[in-house]
């Protein structure tokens, strides 16, 4: 009888600070006046950097080698723009121009990935906060935000996602700093 393998469902992403996601908490609850959805919880606000789904939990050592072998630098990122998806029925932050070190943070953590023999999709990076999902726009539109999010990225995580009564629930694993120049 041989013994099951645990999986566990893996992304990685930009995970904001306390500080920052008080700020987020606080656009999304204005949000919440103009428009509606299954919104996402304040402590599980993320970017997504490259989902991995599930993954054997004996290939772990093997996700966390990729990530130490990335290398990038800190970078400011400006959500700036609102945006409502229709045909996935996503509302969510997203900045006008994605800066090159999150497109090549991304891309390089896929492309090893690859490398390494996980799947990844294949399609192009589009950096976005979602902030609720089957929604709505009401009189929201896609638009510039009057007062922009400004992050200084200092890290990327591993997060593990599970699904339960309550909803989804997110555990970061492991976080990557980024070195300072």
């Amino acid at each position: 009888m041989s013994a099951e393998i645990k999986t566990l469902r893996l992304f990685f992403a930009l995970w904001p600070d306390e500080e920052m996601r008080a700020s987020l908490a606080r656009l999304v609850d204005a949000l919440k006046q103009t428009a509606t959805g299954k919104w996402v919880k304040p402590e599980n606000l993320h970017i997504t950097l490259v989902f991995l789904g599930a993954v054997n939990e004996d290939r772990i050592a093997s996700v966390n080698e990729v990530a130490e072998g990335i290398v990038a630098q800190p970078f400011e990122l400006r959500l700036d723009r609102i945006e409502f998806w229709k045909k996935s029925g996503i509302i969510c932050l997203s900045p006008t121009c994605t800066p090159v070190t999150l497109q090549n943070l991304a891309n390089a953590l896929t492309a090893e990935l690859k490398r390494t023999g996980f799947v990844t999709e294949n399609r192009p990076y589009r950096a976005h906060l979602t902030v609720a999902r089957k929604g709505s726009p009401g009189v929201l539109s896609s638009r510039c935000l009057d007062d922009p999010i400004c992050w200084s990225v200092r890290s990327f995580s591993l997060v593990e996602s599970r699904t339960s009564r309550m909803g989804s629930l997110y555990q970061v694993r492991k976080i990557w700093n980024l070195p300072s120049r």
